[in-house]
């Protein structure tokens, strides 16, 4: 009786087990299907967005200064004002450098008689008066000749004193040479002045003429002139100031277009060309800017090679000195990648993603390669045609029941 007793007990007691047992599994919540957003995985061109900055600098630039020295007595242009290559900006004292030009004038034109009078000779008065200084040398000559001949004679005949003979032959002579220097005079007048004395005056002429064309443009350069057309950038000095030459007076700058040299790692220079454009950015507005040269080197200590790029500024709306962005896509060798958030963990050895398996999320060990602009790239652990978890990864676990929300993106 008692056997009997203890096998009832213990059905009763499996049966009490089995009806917890299923009222528990009754109770238990299914497993929760987590709604994730796929992508189909596939080989792809990267892109990368380059960011680079720079100053804006004007067209062309040029810091005016006086290449003479003197006082300022005008300065007649401001900031801002717009000017053209050749306009009169400024003026010194000009008295001392216009009265060089006056005297280098005066002395050109004496050089220039001295020059003419060699070059033309005398003149027929002073011909005339040669002429009839031979005529009457020459008649004196004769005379003398026949009165030293009759004296000849008579001292011969021992008719005169030795000293009267010699005194009739010094007048001969001295009447001789008289007629000798009337010629030579004459000669000198008729043929002019001789060669090296030409030459000498009309050295004289021309050093004169150099000395008043220096002393003209000195005189030019009291006057400061715009060597480019632009507008005023700053003036750097004032009216009375005395300033001596190279000290500067304007900046004047070409602002109606800006350029910018960015500085363009060597590694992505060979994306960069001539004649393309780039998108400059400042404070929210964006404008296209062509590049219009690449620079033959590569800066050693930052290992960056200079582009320069310009853009039309016709309202002088963006200003010199002001630093922009500039953005430029450029392109990268195929391979698979993927979004940055469907990666989760960064580390190397930790870096994994989850796919899609028959609703089923797998946890997929990857390899990760470069970063693009907002994707990663992948060099192992995918293939083209896996359905990708790009978003809702970071909510699985390895196995976990998916649902694709609103469809799978191709």
């Amino acid at each position: 009786m008692k056997k009997k007793w203890l096998v009832s007990a213990v059905m009763i007691g499996l049966l009490a087990t089995s009806a917890c047992s299923e009222k528990e599994q009754a109770q238990a919540p299914a497993t929760e299907v987590k709604q994730v957003v796929m992508e189909t995985v596939k080989q792809e061109q990267a892109t990368f967005v380059s960011e680079l900055t720079g100053t804006l600098q004007p067209l062309e630039e040029a810091v005016v200064s006086f290449e003479v020295g003197g006082r300022v007595v005008e300065l007649n242009r401001n900031e801002g004002d717009s000017v053209k290559a050749g306009d009169v900006l400024a003026r010194v004292n000009a008295q001392d450098y216009s009265l060089q030009v006056a005297s280098s004038n005066a002395v050109v034109q004496q050089t220039a008689a001295a020059l003419s009078k060699v070059n033309n000779g005398a003149r027929e008065q002073e011909v005339t008066q040669a002429r009839l200084a031979i005529e009457k040398a020459t008649a004196a000559y004769r005379k003398v000749q026949d009165d030293f001949k009759r004296i000849e004679k008579l001292y011969e005949e021992k008719a005169i004193s030795k000293s009267e003979y010699e005194n009739a032959q010094n007048g001969l002579t001295m009447a001789e040479k008289d007629l000798q220097n009337a010629q030579q005079a004459f000669s000198l007048i008729t043929q002019g002045a001789r060669a090296e004395d030409k030459d000498l005056s009309r050295a004289s002429y021309n050093q004169a003429v150099v000395a008043k064309e220096m002393a003209a443009t000195t005189l030019a350069k009291a006057q400061l002139r715009a060597p480019i057309s632009g507008t005023i950038l700053a003036k750097l000095s004032s009216t009375g100031t005395l300033v001596s030459p190279g000290t500067p007076v304007y900046q004047v700058g070409n602002i109606d277009t800006l350029k910018v040299v960015l500085a363009v790692p060597d590694h992505e220079i060979s994306a960069w060309k001539e004649g393309e454009t780039v998108s400059l950015e400042l404070y929210g507005q964006k404008r296209d800017a062509k590049v219009v040269k690449i620079f033959p080197a590569t800066n050693q200590s930052t290992g960056t090679i200079g582009v320069e790029v310009q853009l039309p500024n016709p309202r002088h709306d963006w200003f010199a000195g002001q630093v922009v962005k500039a953005t430029k896509t450029l392109k990268g060798q195929e391979g698979i990648y993927v979004p940055i958030e469907s990666v989760l963990s960064r580390e190397q050895s930790e870096a994994h993603v989850f796919v899609n398996a028959g609703g089923k999320a797998v946890k997929t060990a990857v390899t990760i390669g470069q970063l693009t602009t907002d994707r990663l790239e992948i060099k192992s652990g995918l293939k083209a045609g896996d359905e990708l978890i790009v978003k809702g990864a970071d909510r699985l676990f390895d196995g976990d029941p998916i649902e694709a929300a609103g469809g799978i993106k191709p």
